[in-house]
């Protein structure tokens, strides 16, 4: 079997690649999935291996799915662009680029790929071949779709012969940069139609060319010496539009040295039979996995394989069918550190893989994918370069599926879990057809309703406690969407969106107030003298254990709440009624007895002149009053204290809260 050439590469290339080591894995789960089209599946993968956090994207591409299949691109040779680029390029109704990932190899300097391409037969890049077990790509071996429409991943034989008056000779690539005894075909399609080779050689120029573009597997092409530039000739030779050059260099000289002009030469282009009729043929490498297993054709210890980076592979089933499409994020703490080379073969075997090879990596790890709603492939991964690097070829996913029907419709919310009383609002987010094809979308087609709160358009003010749905309707489509309401406040009756509960849930905290049994504070129900001697008492955190006997006749020692009344006694902050001898327990307080117990706990000083017309100088509660206008304590109503009207929960709240916060 005769293969291409094996020559030493030195070029600047986008390479890079990782360190050689058993796989222990830690936690493993599937961070997103979804399908993107009839027969391509996105998954995204968290992983934590050797020690190190892993996010690992697979297309997973059916290629018996009819509306399915895989294509090669291409942008012209010598340029580069980003895998979005190209895929937009190409994108069209019937032929959407549903999914995709970076290429092969390219010479960063010069954009040219670096390894075999061919397209329905036609040789578009013979590339090179590396020596030496340390490099990337050291055996002829592709990826592609054969003649029957199966992927596959095998090596390569490809011929490229010169015979000369019946001398025959190896060419060693097609419109590449000529290196140490190669021997390079170069057609007008090279670069800028120079062969731009150093003097160190020597140069055939061949007219007449019987074919020089669109060279195919099985041609035999033909040329006439026209002019030759010998060794040590610096002037650049311009390839000829009606022909080609043959440049050698060392040893590939001797099959040059001879040739007159007028003389014609045979070029012959040929490949293995398993590749003939391929769809395409990709070449890449190492190969990472053969036969199910782990088989790295580079040193699983040199270098390039025990480096740390990102990684692009594709690899294919057993029954040739299913193709995987794989990325692995690297160089982002935190996120994705990267994989080196037996690391990703492993993982590939993991999934699935019976054959595998190496695509270009590092930087040029690039993954798309359709998310719902997008009628085209975008970036899914994270580039190492914090942007997409350009590329020469992409391995695109086409969805070939007309437009459909609706069948499925997502919704998004605002929030799905809010506390009591606070709002969720939905929105239309996508509408799909069969093939996962996005469609028009109409909200007015959009019903939504909930047990957990009444709706006013898209927007749910929930007004119930606990896990619930929301049910949205498009056309015929019903969803449920689960949603949880909370109610952070420690009262089921403040709900976080009241517009005091900073200062009940502040008082709360700091166990001054306390509710009812079943949850509530109540805050509308009159607050009686009981009720205002136990918060004034956690207020001022005064003792209970150590009290004074108290005398009043409805209070014996054996009242659930003596010692908090006797010590709010013994402070003479509140006294009692009818000379003393009653406290009064239920009954409400009044605003102007608020004021007063208020100025005596918190000895509040200071005097104002108040607006207040309802509090004469000889109210009982005046200069009270005064105190608490002073301290910003209170506003009242205008010109109006209402001193004799009793005091709600929420209000006595409101005014211990402004109490304690003068006191810092």
């Amino acid at each position: 079997m005769k293969f291409v050439k094996k020559v030493v590469v030195t070029l600047a290339v986008s390479l890079l690649f990782l360190q050689s080591v058993a796989v222990h894995s830690g936690f493993a789960s599937i961070f997103e999935q979804f399908q993107v089209s009839p027969g391509v599946k996105y998954t995204e993968n968290k992983e934590y291996i050797n020690s190190y956090t892993q996010s690992i994207k697979v297309l997973e591409v059916n290629l018996q799915d009819p509306y399915t299949r895989l294509d090669v691109s291409i942008p012209e040779i010598g340029k580069i662009s980003s895998t979005t680029a190209q895929a937009k390029a190409v994108h069209r109704a019937g032929n959407r680029v549903v999914g995709a990932v970076n290429g092969s190899f390219f010479d960063t300097n010069t954009k040219l790929p670096m390894y075999l391409i061919a397209q329905n037969d036609v040789l578009v890049n013979s590339g090179i071949i590396a020596s030496g077990r340390d490099q990337y790509v050291n055996e002829p071996i592709a990826f592609g779709i054969n003649a029957a429409g199966k992927a596959q991943i095998e090596h390569f034989d490809l011929d490229l012969t010169a015979v000369h008056n019946g001398s025959a000779a190896e060419i060693t690539s097609l419109n590449k940069i000529r290196n140490n005894d190669n021997l390079i075909l170069y057609t007008p399609d090279y670069m800028d139609g120079y062969t731009n080779t150093n003097a160190f050689g020597y140069e055939v120029i061949f007219t007449g060319a019987s074919k020089n573009k669109n060279l195919a597997f099985g041609d035999t092409i033909t040329g006439t010496v026209s002019a030759k530039r010998l060794y040590n000739d610096a002037t650049p030779t311009k390839i000829p539009a009606d022909g080609f050059v043959l440049s050698g260099h060392g040893t590939a000289m001797e099959f040059l040295k001879y040739m007159q002009v007028g003389e014609q030469v045979q070029i012959s282009i040929g490949i293995d039979e398993k590749w003939k009729g391929a769809k395409y043929i990709l070449a890449s490498g190492p190969r990472l996995v053969d036969n199910g297993a782990v088989s790295l054709s580079i040193t699983p210890t040199s270098s390039r394989a025990t480096e740390r980076a990102p990684r692009t592979a594709i690899a294919v089933d057993r029954t040739l069918s299913k193709v995987f499409l794989v990325t692995v994020d690297g160089r982002q703490s935190g996120y994705s550190k990267g994989m080196n080379l037996t690391e990703f073969a492993q993982y590939l075997v993991k999934i699935g893989a019976y054959k595998a090879i190496n695509l270009d990596g590092g930087g040029s790890t690039t993954m798309l994918a359709r998310a719902y709603g997008n009628d085209m492939a975008t970036l899914i991964n994270r580039p190492s370069d914090g942007w997409e690097r350009p590329v020469s070829t992409t391995l695109q996913a086409i969805s070939t599926a007309p437009v459909g029907v609706e069948t499925s419709f997502g919704v998004g919310l605002s929030s799905s879990s809010v506390n009591v009383g606070s709002t969720i609002t939905v929105s239309l987010k996508y509408v799909l057809d069969q093939f996962y094809n996005p469609l028009a979308k109409d909200t007015a087609k959009l019903k939504l309703s909930s047990t957990m709160g009444t709706f006013e358009g898209n927007t749910l003010k929930t007004t119930k406690v606990g896990d619930g749905v929301i049910v949205a309707t498009y056309g015929n489509m019903t969803k449920q969407i689960p949603i949880k309401v909370k109610n952070d406040s420690p009262f089921v009756d403040i709900p976080s969106t009241h517009k005091y509960y900073p200062i009940i849930k502040y008082l709360y905290d700091q166990e001054v107030i306390a509710g009812y049994a079943d949850n509530t504070y109540r805050p509308a129900n009159t607050l009686k003298r009981i009720d205002a001697a136990l918060l004034l008492v956690r207020s001022l955190k005064l003792d209970t254990t150590n009290v004074q006997d108290v005398n009043f006749l409805d209070v014996p020692k054996t009242y659930r709440f003596y010692n908090e009344i006797a010590a709010i006694t013994n402070a003479g902050i509140i006294s009692g009624k009818q000379n003393g001898t009653l406290f009064d327990p239920n009954a409400p307080l009044t605003r102007a007895e608020m004021a007063v117990i208020l100025q005596k706990g918190f000895k509040l000083e200071g005097t104002a002149v108040t607006p207040f017309t309802d509090v004469p100088e000889q109210s009982f509660a005046y200069n009270a009053i005064s105190a608490l206008y002073a301290n910003k304590i209170t506003e009242g109503y205008g010109t109006l204290y209402k001193p004799a009207n009793t005091v709600d929960r929420i209000q006595y709240a409101l005014f211990l809260y402004r109490a304690l916060q003068n006191q810092k």
